[in-house]
């Protein structure tokens, strides 16, 4: 009898753990352990034609005209990745300039080596890999509508994908 009565309290934990996690709970804040990836990030100065070299390399080339217009490096910046067990935020600092905010108020969830940076209008998929005080992240797919036309992936690219960040601190 007493089997029984373990086993009905694991299921009833996981049934709520479960409900909590499908009402959009993030595993992070859930999780005990701190993930390696919380702290705040930087890379090093990114400028316009940088971003435009990396789109071209990982064959978004078509879109570099239309990001251009919409594109968050309107002069060269740092780009600084806060991220807290529960959010997700990316800042861009240009020299000499407060910071101004590109792609925040995201939750994320990781799964692995990779982490889901999730809006409310859908999620972005990243591998990442921290070693030693570089963060490198790679764009794996996305759920998030296009802005202004331009699909998500060249946005992620370009924020991302330009640059390696460091640890902060």
């Amino acid at each position: 009898m007493r089997w029984l009565v373990s086993a009905f309290r694991l299921a009833v934990t996981a049934g709520v753990l479960a409900s909590v996690l499908a009402a959009g709970a993030s595993a992070a804040a859930l999780s005990e352990t701190k993930s390696p990836l919380v702290g705040t990030w930087r890379t090093n100065i990114i400028s316009p034609a940088d971003a435009e070299v990396t789109l071209r390399r990982h064959g978004l080339s078509k879109w570099i005209a239309p990001f251009r217009r919409q594109t968050p490096f309107t002069e060269p910046m740092s780009l600084i990745l806060v991220i807290t067990p529960k959010e997700w935020d990316l800042y861009g600092k240009p020299k000499g300039k407060p910071r101004v905010e590109i792609d925040y108020d995201a939750e994320y969830v990781v799964k692995g080596s990779t982490v889901d940076k999730i809006h409310s209008g859908g999620f972005t998929t990243l591998r990442w890999s921290v070693k030693g005080r570089k963060l490198t992240l790679r764009w794996v797919k996305t759920t998030e509508p296009p802005y202004m036309g331009i699909p998500d992936k060249v946005f992620q690219y370009a924020l991302y994908m330009t640059r390696n960040f460091s640890r902060v601190g």
